[in-house]
C-alpha cells in the first residue's frame, strides 16, 4: 500500500485563509452596496415617491375581483420573469385595469417578490412590488405608454 505524504496542516490553513478571506469580503462588500442602495419595501426609494404600504382599497371602487387581480399579478409576473420582457401582455393587462383601486389590489396581490435582472434571485435580489418590477423591465417608451394611466391614479411609477 502506497503511503501518502505528510501534511502541513499550517500550511493548509494558510491556503484556506488566502481563499476564504477574499470570498467573504467581497460578500460583505455585496451586503455593504444593498444597503447604500436600500429602497423602501414598496420597491420605491424616498426620493421618488412615499411608500405605498399604508395606502387604503376602497372596495366600493373595484371593478375587478380578487382572484381577477391574482390572475393579472401572476400574468405580469411571468411577462417579466426570467430574461426578455413581454410587453404586450403587461399593455394588455393594464388595459384591463380601469381604477386606482384595482391597481392597488393587483400590487398588493403581486406582493414582493425578489428581482435580480429580471430572475428569481434568492440571494443578490432585493425585494421589489409591482411598481418596482415594472420600472427595471420596461423601458422609457414602454413606461411613457402607462404612466399617464398611473398619474391619473396618483400612483407613482
Amino acid at each position: 500500500m502506497q503511503q501518502l505524504p505528510p501534511v502541513n496542516k499550517a500550511a493548509l490553513i494558510t491556503q484556506g485563509l488566502k481563499i476564504g478571506l477574499p470570498i467573504i469580503g467581497v460578500g460583505i462588500g455585496i451586503y455593504a452596496i444593498r444597503r447604500m442602495f436600500k429602497r423602501n419595501p414598496d420597491g420605491t426609494t424616498t426620493r421618488v415617491a412615499p411608500s405605498l404600504k399604508d395606502t387604503v382599497i376602497q372596495k366600493t371602487n373595484l371593478t375587478i375581483s380578487t382572484s381577477d387581480a391574482a390572475l393579472f399579478a401572476n400574468t405580469l409576473y411571468g411577462a417579466m420573469l426570467d430574461f426578455g420582457t413581454d410587453e404586450k401582455t403587461i399593455f394588455s393587462i393594464m388595459d384591463k385595469i380601469n381604477t386606482k383601486d384595482d391597481m392597488l389590489l393587483v400590487i398588493k396581490t403581486f406582493g414582493m417578490k425578489m428581482y435580480l435582472w429580471g430572475t428569481r434571485a434568492a440571494f443578490l435580489g432585493q425585494d421589489y412590488n409591482l411598481i418596482g418590477w415594472l420600472r427595471f423591465e420596461l423601458g422609457d417608451k414602454e413606461i411613457a405608454k402607462i404612466k399617464p394611466k398611473f398619474d391619473g391614479w396618483g400612483i407613482p411609477l
